[in-house]
């Protein structure tokens, strides 16, 4: 097979844009690391500028049109045309319709299929309606026009069967991972970072954003319950990776802290302070935080839906996302049991060992390969 000019979409790079970020990261870093041969064109910012540049075979293009808008559709398809591409990977479902080339894509989730309507949005209601709208309209022409679709879960493919009818032949399941950079050992003291974001002992951790499926005031519910039935009482850490314009959703106080966004040395120790991570969400695409939080020997308290029992097997703690009593008294069980924190512990860690980054890239190679010999018979 000829040596391929792979081009990939890293407009999302960084941890700043939350999962996805995380995962385009991880892709192009573990791509350079299985594969020396194939040359690869990373269309971004200047942060996958500096991360790339000590590898021969990869080259940086600046792109910086803004995501889900019109530029993004009209200028990136001319800019993956001109670069004369072997195929292009659009890690995202908003790959631009008029791109004439071969293109892998990857789903994450169907969130916005899932969760829709006014509080999903800070947008005029018109406007959503028309994102929307260009939304369904992107998601249904990719899946059919894509010549191969990744995602991150077993759920996630099963659906796109049932619902969309693709072929089952042509998405990739490619499991994520827990990234290492939360388990390097820091030089910070955990006395002062929890000084800093105001915290104090016990308390759980909530990493992600705020929008609606997350579950976030279910989960603000379910403490304060849980501190108006025990004699102790926890307190809830809200870590944002950015400023959220749905902050106004979660109402603040002593027990309830807002942490924004909080950089990964901070995160660790926070983690290693922490009762337990809690992922109330009623939908996920992967759960990358739960694993995350795994591999730095937190326990994981996690609702049981979608995707979420798949990824994390016997290693969390379960609660249905819609029963405040359920996940009190897992809290409570969390609280008082130190034979099930042990349990969760050496479970979780056992588990993190399941997944691999590098085993990601090196089947997203494997889809490449098959996109562009597919297009050669």
């Amino acid at each position: 097979m000829k040596t391929m000019q792979i081009g990939i979409d890293a407009r999302f790079y960084g941890t700043k844009h939350t999962g996805i970020g995380r995962y385009v990261q991880n892709l192009i870093l573990n791509l350079a690391k299985v594969d020396k041969t194939n040359q690869y064109l990373v269309f971004g910012g200047e942060l996958v500028r500096d991360e790339i540049k000590e590898f021969a075979n990869f080259k940086w293009v600046k792109l910086e049109t803004r995501p889900y808008t019109i530029a993004e559709q009209l200028i990136n398809a001319i800019v993956f045309y001109n670069a004369k591409l072997d195929l292009l990977h659009v890690p995202h479902f908003n790959a631009p319709i008029y791109y004439p080339g071969k293109y892998v894509i990857t789903i994450h989730d169907l969130i916005k299929h899932l969760s829709v309507g006014k509080a999903t949005t800070t947008l005029p209601h018109y406007q959503y309606l028309i994102k929307h709208f260009a939304y369904r309209m992107a998601i249904r022409i990719n899946l059919v026009r894509a010549d191969k679709i990744i995602v991150p879960a077993f759920f996630w493919k099963d659906y796109l069967i049932k619902h969309f009818h693709v072929p089952e032949a042509k998405i990739f399941v490619t499991y994520e991972s827990a990234g290492k950079a939360l388990t390097k050992k820091s030089k910070l003291n955990p006395p002062e970072v929890l000084r800093k974001y105001g915290l104090v002992k016990p308390f759980v951790i909530y990493t992600g954003n705020l929008y609606p499926h997350k579950n976030v005031p279910f989960l603000v519910e379910a403490i304060r319950q849980f501190d108006a039935s025990h004699e102790h009482h926890l307190t809830l850490a809200l870590a944002c990776a950015r400023d959220d314009s749905f902050k106004n959703v979660v109402e603040t106080d002593e027990t309830i802290k807002f942490l924004g966004y909080v950089p990964d040395p901070e995160l660790a120790i926070l983690y290693s302070q922490a009762l337990a991570l809690v992922q109330p969400s009623l939908i996920e695409g992967f759960g990358l935080t739960g694993l995350e939080a795994m591999s730095v020997g937190l326990p994981v308290l996690s609702s049981n839906a979608t995707c979420l029992p798949e990824i994390y097997g016997d290693a969390a703690l379960y609660f249905d996302p819609r029963s405040l009593d359920d996940l009190v008294r897992k809290l409570a069980l969390l609280f008082t049991d130190q034979v099930t924190q042990v349990k969760l512990i050496a479970a979780g860690k056992k588990r993190v060992r399941e997944f691999s980054w590098q085993r990601m890239a090196r089947q997203t190679l494997s889809v490449y390969k098959s996109a562009v010999l597919a297009a050669t018979k």
